[in-house]
């Protein structure tokens, strides 16, 4: 553990609360797929256990490969039969089958295109994909987020004409329609797309149709580049914030990209600063800790808080600092010189000396290492955005203050896939 941005390089602890939803569940959003993993044995139960879990295992299915078809070769010769076999298995045919590959097969280096090709040719009534489950890429350029992302958007490959609606990609869970950027867009004409909204595979299709890709989540980056050179749709960076200025500088961001003008929001501006003062006098200094799975931007929420006078003791991050928190991570050290930044998958975290039972703590991670009875329920700013997002989870916060929480219930109920 450390308390600066300089993390030791060590083996990893994967806590109880460590996770999020996994490939599985992130590919399934995809609406009319079905999933065909292709993989030894034991790397195919833990994605079992998520399709189960995530009551999506009847959208699963897997080829088991052996070492007999690893040395021989005839491991990829295997694929356009099981794909025939599970075809006539099934009930309706999928509009896409994402093959996922494991860690095995970037050692092997399949020629997955000539495969889909091949597929294609059989099928061609359905996307066939590509996509691994290999993580030790993790601390690579294109880790398995970033590279599902890819897999999922690589099916846009049509640059279509354009119609008034924009797009957000990368968050898995789509933000909630109680965020004012709804209506701000449907009162200037214009609708927004995600993934998660959509109800068929043709409406996931119609994404190739929108202005703009709003990318709230890293992840999507590349994929977003791809779809600008593959579609035509430009994109700009919108992570999730609870920055109210930075909100606002969003929205024109917005205005500016379209050429159009909101609404006045100037109200919900209001309503998202008052909010956080009203938690202030709620909590008063009672001790707050921040966890990186709750939020994208933990440091950045820190400082917002830290300016509204809060007493924010303890962050814990995975081991680094996004090159976006790096300047908000200095301010925090140079204005806040007890906090404590601590690495919640090092070793050293499970006996982690400064247990703070008596604290309010944004994340269950972070909840469970320091044993908090006051855990604000939220992962990956799940369904949070806007001046509506910052209302909300001050909502979160002031419920956790005046309520004791389980957070093993809590963890239980997350469905975490690692």
């Amino acid at each position: 553990m450390c308390s600066c941005p300089e993390f030791e390089k060590t083996l990893q602890y994967v806590s109880p609360a460590h996770g999020g939803w996994g490939v599985i569940r992130v590919a399934a959003l995809v609406p009319e797929s079905h999933l065909l993993f292709v993989c030894p044995f034991a790397c195919g139960r833990h994605g079992a256990l998520g399709g189960i879990i995530n009551k999506i295992k009847d959208r699963v299915h897997y080829l088991y490969i052996d070492e007999s078809d690893i040395v021989s070769g005839n491991y990829e010769n295997l694929i356009p039969d099981g794909v025939k076999e599970l075809f006539d298995f099934l009930e309706t045919r999928p509009k896409v089958l994402y093959i996922f590959v494991s860690c095995l097969d970037d050692l092997l280096g399949t020629d997955h295109e000539s495969l889909n090709e091949e597929l294609s040719e059989l099928f061609p009534d359905v996307h066939f994909v590509t996509a691994h489950m290999n993580p030790f890429k993790q601390d690579t350029k294109i880790p398995p987020a970033v590279g599902l992302q890819i897999s999922i958007y690589s099916m846009f490959t049509e640059n279509l004409p354009k119609k008034n609606q924009i797009n957000m990609i990368g968050n898995n869970a789509f933000v909630s329609e109680d965020c004012e950027l709804y209506s701000l867009m449907e009162n200037a004409g214009y609708k927004i797309c995600h993934l998660g909204l959509c109800k068929s595979f043709d409406d996931f299709m119609a994404m190739q149709k929108s202005n703009l890709n709003l990318i709230l989540h890293p992840c999507a980056k590349i994929a977003a580049e791809k779809m600008e050179k593959n579609c035509g749709i430009p994109s700009m960076l919108a992570f999730n914030t609870y920055d109210i200025e930075e909100i606002e500088s969003y929205y024109h961001a917005i205005e500016k990209k379209l050429g159009i003008k909101f609404a006045d929001f100037s109200e919900n501006k209001k309503h998202a600063a008052a909010s956080i003062e009203r938690v202030k006098n709620l909590v008063g200094d009672y001790p707050l800790v921040i966890d990186y799975q709750a939020v994208l931007k933990p440091f950045s929420l820190a400082k917002v808080l830290v300016q509204a006078g809060f007493n924010v003791k303890m962050i814990f991050c995975d081991g680094s600092v996004s090159a976006f928190e790096k300047e908000k991570c200095a301010w925090l050290l140079e204005k806040v010189p007890d906090l404590q930044i601590i690495s919640a998958l090092h070793p050293d975290s499970i006996k982690l000396e400064n247990k703070m039972p008596e604290s309010l703590c944004i994340g269950f991670s972070g909840g469970y290492l320091t044993k908090s009875v006051h855990v604000v329920d939220l992962m990956e700013d799940e369904g949070l955005y806007g001046f509506w997002g910052v209302e909300k989870l001050m909502e979160k916060m002031e419920e956790s203050f005046t309520h004791k929480t389980d957070v093993n219930k809590i963890i239980a109920g997350a469905k975490l896939i690692v």
